[in-house]
């Protein structure tokens, strides 16, 4: 499953939240530490993993 990181914009905590593809889009993301909704999607880099040798 995708890892999405969050900021949250009340209290500056950075986090990430494990979610499918299909609930990213539709699943309202809190901050962990205040529990605001005031939160923006980070830019951050990912790695994919597959089966054939480069």
């Amino acid at each position: 499953m995708p890892t999405y990181e969050y900021e949250c914009r009340k209290c500056n905590k950075k986090f990430t939240v494990v979610q499918s593809i299909t609930a990213h889009g539709t699943t309202k993301v809190a901050c962990p530490k205040c529990k605001s909704a005031q939160v923006q999607q980070r830019i951050s880099l990912f790695t994919t993993k597959t089966t054939r040798k480069s």
